[in-house]
């Protein structure tokens, strides 16, 4: 019996150890590895799309990333706009699609109105703009491998905007980035991105 309570004793010391360990390694690392990642996308895909100063903080999940933001008309027309992105933090996602759309319940006329303070390609604004005479191939320039659209047939009007990229061709320092989570298992690297997330949201309530 005494050597059975020691051995339950010893695992769960050893798993609590390992579990201080994953919380030190998530905050050291993934924590400040991903948010880097986001925070250079951003940057990079401002050859796309103009992501404003000042607004909201965007929701950073392990499989996407979202900005959510209000555009105004020279007319003081509103509307919301939204803008994701994969964050690709698995070995096996090669392709990061940028997703910028209107909000669910948004007019789509008010929507194209603000393309142009939002989308800084001129490819894709005169894409969005003009669907039938849209030109959805790759921007070696800009660095994406396509576009695609989503367009109300009877109005013409563009509600969503996708772009992909390669994960490979982002610049080398987001891929030497990336390279960092590469060895850990996915379902290890999903784990460890959520203990700081959780950890924070007990403190916090």
């Amino acid at each position: 019996m005494k050597k059975f309570l020691l051995t339950v004793a010893t695992v769960i010391v050893i798993l609590f150890i390992l579990f201080i360990a994953a919380i030190v390694y998530s905050f050291s690392t993934i924590k400040p590895t991903t948010e880097t990642i986001n925070a250079d996308l951003a940057k990079y895909f401002a050859k796309v799309v103009y992501i404003p100063r000042g607004i909201p903080p965007p929701i950073q999940g392990y499989r996407e990333t979202i900005y959510f933001w209000e555009m105004e008309t020279p007319e003081k027309e509103v509307t919301a706009v939204r803008l994701k992105h994969d964050t690709a933090f698995a070995k096996n996602q090669a392709i990061i699609k940028l997703t910028l759309e209107k909000e669910e319940k948004g007019d789509p006329s008010i929507f194209n109105k603000v393309l142009s303070a939002i989308i800084a390609d001129r490819q894709s604004l005169d894409s969005a703009r003009d669907p039938q005479k849209a030109n959805l191939s790759a921007n070696p320039q800009v660095g994406y491998n396509s576009i695609k659209l989503s367009v109300i047939p009877a109005t013409n009007q563009t509600v969503q905007i996708v772009w992909e990229f390669s994960k490979s061709s982002l610049s080398d320092d987001i891929v030497a980035k990336y390279r960092r989570l590469e060895n850990i298992p996915e379902p290890a690297l999903a784990f460890l991105y959520s203990l700081p997330h959780f950890i924070l949201s007990l403190f916090s309530s």
